[in-house]
């Protein structure tokens, strides 16, 4: 089998088990990797190494190995794969400093900055491409230990740090995904995340009554889309197409997620989000510490505003929403997330930022 069909995916959750029984069924030779301290969550799959799956991919496949040998899981493969929250991908930067060879590629879904968290923990040595999507390629849920669900596909879009390699791997590695977009440079990408300018409004001005559940039910595009708390998204998308646009880009992804046009009014937004019949029955978040709080604030706001003060753009939104979480997790998410330090780019001026994610080189 060739090099560039062996892969490692990295970590054990839902995203993980869909993408190892995908690629497998592909003919990919996949090698499982999840840590150690995890990996009582999976002892079955550590065991059976095979993976059954349902719905749009169907049965029971083998994988190459199971792991918690960071060396054994990457050794011979192409492409590095990592499936995992964006508070793992420090541990996983660590993990991987000194043991990744130059013409390895490693591939983070999602990005929201992953690959200059990276290349800072890499430093300038010897240092891989580092890819990033926007998004989780499957909508999947594990149903049972060693079962995964996998209910459709999402479309997904990817950058590159240095963003000129692009255009020669991309091509190949849409053999793993059908990558529909390659972004400029991975700043656009991580600012055309879409979830912390979707969830901020209804979340913050939800509070009391995630807090109150289950005393009474809560459904958030249901309870807590108002007109009140779109207009706080519109204000957040517009700080975030501020910061595009100082660097070059022109940002849609509220546009591109929801089919608005360019140029959409709060009661666009709010049309758009409360009635949407795929959004309107989730039920949740039941508690402040659910991900549209703990990974929107930490890897997509706080990021977005360090990047507008590199570039000379001020977000007073955005940073408020990121105060006020601060209170109510009792937590400093300016330090605790992706903040300066972790995206590298401390000191420098907006044309050296742009040429450094062009070239992966200050």
């Amino acid at each position: 089998m060739e090099g560039n069909r062996k892969v490692a995916i990295l970590g054990g959750g839902h995203g993980a088990h869909a993408m190892s029984a995908d690629l497998t069924s592909r003919g990919f030779s996949v090698n499982l990797y999840e840590m150690q301290e995890f990996k009582s969550n999976i002892e079955k799959l550590f065991e059976t190494q095979t993976i059954e799956a349902e719905g749009i991919v169907k049965g029971k496949f083998k994988l190459n190995m199971v792991t918690s040998d960071i060396g054994k899981a990457i050794d011979g493969v192409k492409y590095i794969l990592i499936v995992t929250p964006a508070f793992a991908h420090k541990n996983y930067a660590q993990l991987l400093k000194g043991k990744v060879k130059r013409d390895q590629i490693i591939v983070v879904y999602p990005g929201a900055f992953a690959s200059l968290l990276f290349k800072t923990v890499f430093g300038e040595e010897e240092c891989p491409v580092i890819a990033e999507a926007n998004n989780l390629p499957y909508d999947a849920r594990i149903s049972a230990p060693c079962k995964i669900s996998i209910f459709g596909r999402n479309k997904i879009n990817i950058a590159y740090l240095p963003a000129e390699k692009g255009v020669e791997l991309i091509d190949d590695m849409r053999s793993i995904h059908p990558y529909e977009r390659v972004y400029e440079d991975v700043l656009e990408a991580g600012l055309s995340i879409v979830n912390p300018a979707f969830h901020a409004g209804p979340c913050l001005f939800s509070v009391n009554s995630i807090e109150n559940w289950p005393k009474r039910s809560f459904f958030l595009y249901e309870h807590g889309v108002t007109p009140a708390s779109v207009k706080l998204n519109v204000k957040l998308d517009k700080e975030r197409k501020n910061i595009g646009s100082k660097l070059g880009y022109k940002l849609t992804p509220i546009e591109d997620f929801s089919g608005l046009k360019e140029g959409y009014q709060w009661q666009d937004l709010y049309m758009g989000m409360h009635g949407n019949i795929s959004l309107t029955p989730i039920s949740g978040p039941h508690d402040i510490n659910n991900r549209y709080f703990t990974e929107d604030a930490p890897y997509g706001l706080v990021p977005w505003s360090f990047i507008a003060k590199a570039v000379g753009v001020e977000t007073p939104i955005i940073d408020s929403v990121i105060n006020i979480y601060n209170i109510i997790h009792e937590r400093n998410w300016w330090e605790i997330g992706r903040n300066a330090d972790d995206l590298g780019l401390s000191g420098m001026t907006l044309e050296e930022i742009k040429e450094y994610v062009k070239t992966g080189k200050k």
